[in-house]
């Protein structure tokens, strides 16, 4: 007797398990294969199977990773740098024009605001500090291009983006250095 419920229990969850998965609130149908076509034709409207389609949608997949997973976690400064200046070649030109220098300049002004902006200030009402002025903003972009546009064609290639770079490190590094003999010398 209970080998005979055994055998039961058994084809009953083996039927069970070949069946497709089905979930509330779905309506995409997976590939079928032979005898899971009859099956399928039998669904109810309005359900889909796991994954599907959605499974493969890049676009959403993105959008439930933003902010669980750091696509740069494993870059090296050489390849942070060149995401960088790609996040701002809006147009994908493998140049920056002024345009696009005008949304870094705002992208990093909107992420770093002054001190007389930040949370630990009593005075401040948590607002983004205020965007720069035009004529700032013209200014800013007539002294970058001015200063790293080494082949004065009015665009800021990668190659001179890296060039800028490394004289403003180099420049960063002897300034500290001047200040550390500076300070000893006292």
């Amino acid at each position: 007797m209970a080998a005979n419920i055994l055998v039961v229990s058994c084809l009953i969850l083996g039927s069970f398990a070949h069946q497709p998965q089905q979930f509330p609130g779905s309506n995409q149908q997976q590939p079928q294969q032979g005898g899971q076509a009859e099956q399928a034709q039998h669904a109810q409207p309005g359900q889909q199977q796991f994954g599907g389609e959605q499974a493969r949608d890049e676009h959403h997949i993105k959008e439930h990773l933003d902010g669980k997973v750091d696509p740069t976690a494993n870059m090296t400064p050489e390849q942070l740098q060149f995401h960088y200046f790609n996040m701002h070649d809006l147009d994908k030109n493998g140049k920056l024009d002024g345009v696009e220098l005008i949304k870094a300049i705002t992208h990093f002004h909107a992420e770093n605001p002054g001190p007389q902006h930040t949370q630990n200030n009593a005075n401040a009402n948590h607002q983004p500090p205020p965007l720069p002025s035009e004529v700032e903003l013209e200014t800013m972009i007539d002294s970058i291009l001015k200063d790293d546009d080494f082949n004065a064609d009015g665009f800021i290639d990668y190659g001179e983006f890296l060039k800028a770079q490394k004289l403003r490190e180099d420049q960063a590094r002897s300034h500290q250095e001047q200040m550390q003999k500076a300070g000893g010398t006292q």
